[in-house]
C-alpha cells in the first residue's frame, strides 16, 4: 500500500507539472485524440445500430419471422394451435405467396410481391399490423381487396379505392403455362419503413374474391407458417423443440438467420470495416502517447536515477508511468463518453441545429446580395433518405468496448514507452550531476 501511495504521488507531481520540450501540450493533444476517437465511434455505431435494427425488425415483423415453417399444399389449424402452446412462441402466421405483375389503367405496370393472409391476422398477429401502420384503422377488410404499399401506390399515383389489374402466371405438368388477369381493389396503404416492402408488397386477406381468383381453388396452396418468438435468439432451441415435439421435418423449419443470411452477413461486415477504421483512431493516438511517454521518460531522467537509487525498481517506476498513460486514456475516455452519449441521443436536434444554422447563413448571404429565395437546406431530406428522422441506438455492450479499448490502448502504449526505464543505471546518470 505504500509503494502504491508514492508511486501515486510522484505520478500526479510528474502528470501535473510543467514538463520542457511541450510535453503537458501532448498529454492533451493525446488525451483530445482519445476523446474524438471515442466520440466519434459511439455516434457512428448508435446510428448504424439504429439503421440496421430497424431494418431488421422490419423484415422480421413483416416477411421473414423468427421461423418459417413450410406445410406444403394444406392449412392446418391444428398445428398452429401446437405450435402456439410451445413455450417461447408468440404468435404463428399462415400465409400463402406469390408473384405478379401490377398493370393500372394508364398503362404502367410494376412487379409485385402478393401475399395472402388469415382474416383474423389482426388477432393472430398484431405486431405485423403495428409494424405496417394499419393497427386499428380499419382498412384491413377481409370482404375487400388488398393493402398496397405507399411507395408503390405514389410512384404508381393509386389512392384507396383505386383498381388495378393483376397479372398471374402458373404452370403445371398437365397444363402447362397458364396467365390470367384479375381485377383488385386497393383498400388501404402501409408503411412499414422498409422500401422495399413499401415499394413492391401488398397484402390481401385469404377470404377476399380476388384471392380465391388468384389461388384458384383447382389448384394446390402452398402454405407457409410464420412464427414470431418472445426471444429471436432462442430460434435454435424453439426450433429443435418444434422438430421433436411436432415430428417436423428438419427440411420444414427455417430459421430467420439462414432465410435472411446474405443481408444480416452484408450488416455485419459493414459494422465491422466502420469499427476497424474508425478504430484506426486509438492507433494514432497509442503512437501519440507513446512518444509523449518516451518524452516524459527523457525529462526525467535525473528523478528516476534518483529514485532507483533510493530504492525504487524497474517495475515500479514502469508503473508510474502507466499510470500516466491511464490517467490520458481514462479522461480522454470519459469525456469522449459523455460527448458522444449526448450527440448520439440527441442527433436529431443537432441536425436541426446545423440546418438552421446554414440557412440562416445563406437567407442573409441571399439579403445582402439584395436576392430572394427561399433556403430549405436538410441534411436528410425526405426527397432523397427513406426517413423522417435518423434512429439511433445506443447498445451498452459496445459502448463499454469502446471505452475499455480506448484506456488499454493508452495503458499499453505508456507501458511500452517506460521500458527504456529498466536499462536506466543510477550511477551513469548521476556520475555528472
Amino acid at each position: 500500500m505504500k509503494n502504491f501511495r508514492w508511486m501515486g504521488f510522484v505520478s500526479s507531481r510528474w502528470f501535473s507539472g510543467k514538463k520542457e520540450g511541450g510535453g503537458s501540450s501532448s498529454s492533451f493533444l493525446a488525451a483530445s485524440g482519445i476523446a474524438i476517437g471515442v466520440a466519434a465511434l459511439i455516434i457512428v455505431l448508435s446510428v448504424m445500430n439504429g439503421f440496421q435494427i430497424g431494418f431488421i425488425d422490419s423484415i422480421l415483423e413483416v416477411s421473414s419471422f423468427h421461423l418459417r415453417i413450410d406445410n406444403g399444399n394444406r392449412l392446418d389449424e391444428g398445428l398452429v394451435s401446437r405450435m402456439l402452446n410451445e413455450p417461447g412462441v408468440i404468435s404463428v402466421l399462415p400465409f400463402v405467396e406469390t408473384q405478379c405483375l401490377l398493370s393500372t389503367r394508364d398503362g404502367r405496370a410494376f412487379p409485385l410481391s402478393l401475399r395472402a393472409l388469415p382474416d383474423d391476422v389482426e388477432k393472430r398477429d398484431p405486431g405485423m399490423m403495428k409494424a405496417l401502420g394499419i393497427e386499428g384503422t380499419g382498412a384491413w377488410n377481409a370482404e375487400g381487396g388488398m393493402i398496397l404499399g405507399a411507395e408503390l401506390s405514389r410512384y404508381l399515383g393509386l389512392v384507396p379505392g383505386s383498381e388495378v389489374d393483376l397479372l398471374i402466371v402458373t404452370s403445371s405438368d398437365a397444363e402447362g403455362v397458364d396467365a390470367k388477369t384479375v381485377k383488385v381493389r386497393v383498400d388501404g396503404l402501409f408503411r412499414s419503413g422498409y422500401y422495399a416492402f413499401d415499394f413492391g408488397m401488398a397484402l390481401m386477406p385469404f377470404s377476399a374474391r380476388a384471392t380465391s381468383a388468384i389461388f384458384s381453388p383447382d389448384k394446390p396452396r402452398h402454405y407457409v407458417y410464420g412464427v414470431k418468438l418472445h426471444d429471436r435468439f432462442s430460434d435454435g432451441k424453439v426450433a429443435e423443440r418444434l422438430l421433436t415435439d411436432l415430428a417436423l421435418g428438419s427440411d420444414r423449419v427455417e430459421s430467420w438467420r439462414d432465410y435472411n443470411r446474405t443481408f444480416f452477413s452484408a450488416l455485419r461486415t459493414e459494422k465491422t470495416i466502420m469499427m476497424l477504421l474508425i478504430g484506426l483512431i486509438f492507433m494514432v493516438v497509442g503512437v501519440n502517447i507513446f512518444h509523449s511517454m518516451r518524452r516524459a521518460v527523457a525529462e526525467k531522467i535525473e528523478d528516476i536515477a534518483i529514485l532507483k537509487a533510493m530504492g525504487a525498481n524497474p517495475e515500479e517506476l514502469k508503473l508510474v508511468f502507466m499510470m500516466n498513460g491511464l490517467a490520458i486514456g481514462t479522461g480522454g475516455a470519459i469525456v469522449g463518453l459523455i460527448l458522444g452519449l449526448l450527440v448520439a441521443v440527441n442527433i436529431n436536434e443537432v441536425f436541426s441545429f446545423v440546418e438552421a444554422l446554414v440557412n440562416g447563413i445563406s437567407s442573409l448571404a441571399t439579403w445582402i446580395i439584395g436576392g430572394f429565395g427561399r433556403n430549405n437546406f436538410r441534411v436528410f431530406s425526405p426527397q432523397y433518405f427513406y426517413l423522417l428522422e435518423v434512429p439511433v441506438r445506443v447498445l451498452f455492450p459496445e459502448t463499454f468496448f469502446i471505452t475499455v479499448a480506448a484506456i488499454a490502448s493508452s495503458a499499453v502504449a505508456a507501458a511500452t514507452a517506460a521500458g527504456r526505464v529498466s536499462h536506466l543505471a543510477p550511477a551513469e546518470v548521476l556520475r555528472y550531476e
